[in-house]
């Protein structure tokens, strides 16, 4: 069994973030502004405020109000499932990559050459049995969260991984180790409620140090998982290195 603690995750995050802080804290933004991370501040009004508003108005307008919010979410969907799904494991793969040494910025798009819609697919489905979790109980929702919280990177190590075998392995690997990803999660605690005392602009200083502590824990998953036959080298090939003068 790989043994692992929070505190060593956390030191060897660091350490993988040595001398590459600033070109992860440039992923980490991008990727966080292209999800709608920064928010304005939004004003706030009263029902009755906006019940009148709506009274007043015509039903054609209110017609084409509807339309137009339908057409908004339907992109905002079809934005998330065909470019922030996929961005998300090139995140994964990016922080992978900088443990072993300097990653391209690149490497961020890079998912966007392989099996593209391969990796579309898997996620939109994984993802979507976490939502109907949320839906139904909610409980089963959170179970399946950190069942299949290691597929994107099981896609940015092996992106012609099926949804199957994907979300098996994952949920295989999670065996005992949920609890423990929970607590990781919960040490950055502290963190949080710091960045909360900035207006949130915070969040985006501790995410490059979030996202490669979360890449040690699949490191340790990973290492698991060869140790103990769930998974082999050929399927799992490991993560290439790139030239550090490559940007």
């Amino acid at each position: 069994m790989v043994m692992w603690t929070c505190s060593l995750l956390k030191s060897n995050a660091r350490q993988a973030l040595s001398g590459r802080y600033w070109r992860s804290f440039w992923v980490c933004l991008v990727v966080t502004l292209l999800s709608g991370g920064y928010t304005s501040q939004k004003l706030t009004y009263s029902s009755e405020e906006v019940y009148g508003f709506l009274d007043r108005m015509p039903i054609a307008t209110l017609l084409i109000l509807l339309a137009a919010s339908l057409l908004v979410l339907a992109l905002a969907i079809l934005w998330s499932v065909f470019f922030l799904s996929p961005l998300t494991v090139g995140s994964c793969r990016y922080f992978m990559e900088s443990r072993q040494g300097d990653s391209p910025f690149r490497t961020l798009f890079g998912i966007f050459q392989r099996p593209y819609l391969n990796v579309v697919k898997v996620q939109f489905l994984t993802n979507l049995k976490i939502g109907v979790g949320f839906l139904l109980l909610v409980v089963p929702g959170v179970y399946w969260f950190y069942c299949y919280a290691l597929v994107p990177y099981l896609l940015a190590e092996n992106p012609y991984l099926t949804t199957t075998r994907a979300m098996a392995l994952s949920k295989a690997l999670m065996y005992g180790e949920k609890f423990h990803l929970f607590l990781l999660r919960l040490s950055f605690l502290g963190w949080d409620l710091l960045c909360v005392l900035t207006l949130g602009f915070g969040y985006y200083f501790l995410a490059p140090y979030k996202n490669a502590t979360y890449a040690e824990f699949y490191a340790a998953m990973r290492a698991k998982a060869l140790a103990q036959g769930l998974s082999s080298p050929q399927e799992l090939g490991g993560f290439v290195r790139h030239d550090a003068s490559d940007f």
